[in-house]
């Protein structure tokens, strides 16, 4: 029997031989001697102690997510390091993009090393290039030789071995692939208010801050 129902039993002031014959058909003990009263109570606790059936109530917050979309139509081209020595191209295009790119049948992507320039297109130290096919691919991964180094993406298309740019990427610095290396040694010199490197005297002196007691402060002590 369930809770509600139980209760609902109570409700319908039953005689004192119903909720006798109820409370021993839901084994309960019952004594001879109990009243109606007593036993009202008895099954009334018994069905306080009843569970009602969890009911499947999907909350808002565990509603089905809605899968994310293809393409935001953004037209952007990031550039992101992945290690000293990899990097890693995505893209989103808007319909119009992509399709103008579709069109051409020769989709690049291309990747230059621009470290320590200003890049103009056409300037960069060394160019990585690679065809790409939209349909079944929205990045690409490019092995870089130097780490530490600066890179710049573009995706375009070629006609006649001329490639088209359509757009181009944030600029990329992917970290050093080794401590850094300097033979270059500070230390300060006991006595001197100067630091030497290796030989050589740097023009900025190093100020010493000197701590004195309020004693002294007191007496006029002198700072040193």
């Amino acid at each position: 029997m369930k809770r509600q129902e139980l209760l609902n039993f109570l409700e319908s002031q039953p005689t004192i031989q119903e909720v006798k014959a109820l409370a021993k058909k839901l084994g309960l003990k019952i004594k001879k001697r109990m009243k109606k009263n007593e036993v009202y109570r008895m099954l009334k606790d018994y069905a306080l102690q009843l569970q009602e059936p969890v009911q499947n109530v999907q909350s808002p917050a565990a509603e089905k997510i809605e899968d994310l979309p293809s393409s935001y139509g953004s037209d952007r081209l990031m550039l992101l390091a992945v290690n000293p020595h990899l990097v890693h191209l995505s893209w989103d295009l808007s319909n119009e993009t992509r399709r103008k790119l579709s069109e051409t049948g020769n989709v690049v992507v291309r990747l230059y090393d621009v470290t320590y320039i200003v890049f103009n297109g056409t300037n960069a130290h060394r160019i990585f290039e690679a065809g790409v096919d939209l349909g079944n691919c929205r990045n690409y991964y490019f092995h870089v030789p130097c780490a530490n180094a600066d890179y710049i993406a573009e995706i375009g298309y070629k006609t006649d071995e001329t490639f088209i740019p359509v757009l181009r990427s944030n600029l990329c610095r992917t970290p050093s692939d080794s401590p850094a290396t300097t033979s270059r040694q500070r230390w300060i010199i006991k006595g001197k208010k100067q630091v030497v490197t290796l030989g050589e005297t740097l023009i900025q002196q190093i100020e010493r801050i000197n701590i004195f007691s309020p004693t002294q402060a007191a007496s006029g002590g002198e700072r040193r």
